[in-house]
């Protein structure tokens, strides 16, 4: 039976850490059906690449005033947010919400959603993915 972190393995923070502030943000760089770019920012923190995880991807996500995260879809993963700042506007399927910090949205499999930043003030957001990489993004919009 292999070792624990517990049993004495050393674990490998240089991997399993990451800090937003220390690695900064980059913008979204999807396009829509009609040729607009996708807006935001997003600091990804824990990844197949980042952390070796086989699960899941987890990042940070910056949407400005007056930004777009376009609408769209993953076939192949469900996503959730967490809203930490801001009242950003929530599409999710046909439905649109006004979400506030605190807020937890699930986002199943296939479900079309997307954000507005209608607001004076940035909203900040933790964006959860179930697969490490390479999940499809297919634009709505």
């Amino acid at each position: 039976m292999a070792p624990t972190a517990r049993e004495g393995t050393k674990a490998d923070l240089s991997r399993l850490v990451h800090n937003v502030h220390r690695q900064g943000f980059v913008e979204l760089d999807k396009i829509g059906l009609g040729g607009q770019r996708d807006q935001g920012l997003v600091s990804t923190l824990i990844s197949r690449d980042l952390s070796g995880s086989d699960d899941l991807c987890v990042s940070w996500g910056r949407i400005l005033p007056g930004q777009h995260h376009l609408c769209h879809h993953h076939p192949d993963a469900s996503e959730f947010y967490v809203v930490l700042s801001g009242t950003p506007l929530v599409h999710l399927g046909d439905a649109e919400y006004r979400a506030q910090p605190g807020d937890g949205i699930y986002i199943p499999r296939g479900t079309k959603h997307g954000l507005t930043n209608d607001g004076d003030a940035e909203v900040n957001l933790i964006v959860g993915v179930s697969k490490p990489a390479d999940w499809q993004f297919v634009p709505d919009e």
